[in-house]
């Protein structure tokens, strides 16, 4: 028997054959916000040495989760990105944070945040026609991060930066408050009425995406 299996015919045991590596769904997690070079990857995955990432994405490629591609222009270099079946895992790797922040060690201002990790958290909470629902793009600004939620033709599309087109509401915050907010700890109407949170836009789109993504309401 191959060592790399676990010889299960289980779905969960397959699952893990292909995933149970470490850093494995985090190097997912964190394509899942659209395509990266490899530099972005490993910047963007402190403590994971450049031989193991080679390996691991080696591996994705091999399973066909990853696929090389090029980046568009204005810079048209080489870069990984998710392919159909890698974007399948999208909402499972979501769950899984949702239950992290939940069950796992309480918010620790010593590890390192960003903020696209807890909007990924944000849209896995999400009823599965939300942005439907919604319609239209959300701008989530966190200090000098940002991040925006809008439609795609296969559903949430999530990506980092500005978006490209002019966003229904707009959040401005920070990563604790972010944070308290995506899992229950901090109330909406708190969090505005504190002021670690500002809100740009109608008051009624605001509730409505409230509802759609499952955050407490201001109103």
């Amino acid at each position: 028997m191959n060592s790399r299996t676990y010889g299960q015919n289980c779905g969960l045991a397959r699952a893990l054959d292909i995933l149970g590596d470490r850093w494995t769904l985090l190097i997912l997690r964190d394509l899942g916000m659209g395509p990266r070079r490899y530099k972005d990857l490993a910047e963007g995955l402190p403590g994971l040495g450049t031989n193991l990432l080679a390996s691991r994405l080696k591996g994705l490629e091999e399973a066909g989760l990853i696929e090389r591609t090029v980046l568009p222009p204005p810079t048209p270099v080489a870069a990984y990105a998710l392919t159909g079946i890698g974007e399948e895992l999208r909402p499972a790797i979501g769950q899984l944070a949702v239950w992290g922040f939940r069950h796992g060690a309480p918010f620790d201002a010593a590890d390192t945040t960003r903020a696209e990790w807890l909007v990924q958290g944000l849209v896995a909470r999400a009823e599965p026609d939300a942005v439907d629902r919604f319609g239209g793009v959300v701008q989530i600004n966190i200090g000098d991060e940002s991040a925006w939620i809008g439609p795609s033709a296969d559903g949430v599309r999530l990506r980092p930066g500005p978006a490209p087109t002019l966003p229904k509401i707009s959040l401005n915050s920070d990563i604790s408050t972010l944070a308290a907010l995506v899992t229950n700890e901090l109330d909406v109407a708190d969090a505005v009425e504190s002021g670690a949170l500002t809100v740009e836009g109608d008051d009624g789109e605001l509730q409505s995406f409230l509802r759609a993504f499952g955050l407490t309401s201001t109103g």
